[in-house]
């Protein structure tokens, strides 16, 4: 295990001393083999982050780049040049201002890029969430969720279980899941309601404004020792990336045409494919603390 930060105190955050954090695993896996995988990991000397990058079904192309891929990179660039003290809206407004840049004005008829983060914060002593990331920390999961993709998937889940009660074979729900074809009429416009206030609302990273009921800050206590950040590729993640994996293969085994535990990720296990979508994971310990207090400042500790 190599020790890669220290983090000082940064005021009005409740940090008390230097806290010392490693990587102890991290983990990134397309649902396809050969295919882009649009989740990435992150780590710099100020930050750690999951960045989940939305599948866009319709194909649309930038520059040979999916429009989930070019934000989860976009958002991967503006990280190495972010203040390691910067608060969570001033980060959000950066990683929008950026991929905004990056695709230009688009037509509300295309389907924009975007991508949600789940980051830890080590001068701030913070774990922020935009979107439906999760988190563990020292063992309390912490479930990221999006009211929209809960009722539209709950919908997609009903209708195929009703099908296969009426005694249509599971090999046709995996292979053409008519359930998802259904929704398919929300899926179309769900993304007019990215970054919009209200109960249908829900707050990604697309080049828009973020508003603050969608910027999810979460301060760590002062004794934490582990936290896990996983994209929604991890429907129940655990402490470890083992743990996590084991799991996600025992709901893959008991739930292929994702119709119950799995019914969260929206989509069934395709013939080929490892898993219903791309998964990120990442855990961090903190192995030490430091009594002093210093002005706030990032020192590296990379041999």
């Amino acid at each position: 295990m190599v020790l890669l930060w220290m983090a000082s105190r940064v005021e009005g955050t409740g940090y008390t001393g230097g806290v010392r954090w490693s990587v102890v695993e991290e983990f990134v896996e397309t649902k396809v083999d050969g295919r882009v995988c649009e989740d990435l990991v992150v780590v710099t000397d100020s930050y750690a982050l999951v960045i989940d990058g939305a599948s866009d079904a319709t194909g649309m192309d930038f520059g040979g780049r999916s429009g989930g891929q070019i934000a989860a990179e976009t958002i991967q660039l503006a990280f190495n040049g972010m203040d390691p003290h910067a608060t969570a809206r001033e980060v959000v407004v950066e990683l929008s201002t950026q991929l905004a840049q990056a695709v230009g004005d688009l037509s509300p008829s295309v389907r924009w890029p975007a991508a949600t983060v789940v980051c830890l914060s080590f001068s701030r002593n913070e774990i922020w969430r935009v979107g439906d990331g999760s988190f563990v920390i020292d063992g309390e999961p912490n479930i990221g969720v999006l009211r929209v993709n809960e009722v539209k998937s709950d919908f997609r889940a009903a209708f195929n279980t009703a099908l296969m009660a009426s005694g249509v074979e599971q090999g046709e729900i995996l292979e053409n899941d008519p359930g998802a074809a259904l929704a398919l009429a929300l899926t179309n416009v769900q993304q007019h309601l990215s970054n919009r206030p209200g109960p249908w609302g829900y707050g990604v990273i697309n080049g828009g404004a973020v508003p603050d009921e969608f910027v999810e800050v979460f301060e760590l206590p002062v004794s934490v020792g582990e936290v896990v950040l996983a994209s929604d590729g991890y429907p129940d993640p655990r402490v470890t990336l083992g743990e996590s994996e084991t799991r996600l293969r025992e709901l893959l085994r008991q739930d292929p045409a994702a119709i119950g535990e799995l019914s969260t990720g929206g989509k069934p296990l395709r013939e080929g494919a490892n898993s219903v979508d791309d998964r990120a994971y990442l855990r961090l310990r903190c192995v030490g603390r430091s009594s002093s207090h210093h002005q706030p400042t990032i020192t590296g500790l990379k041999p």
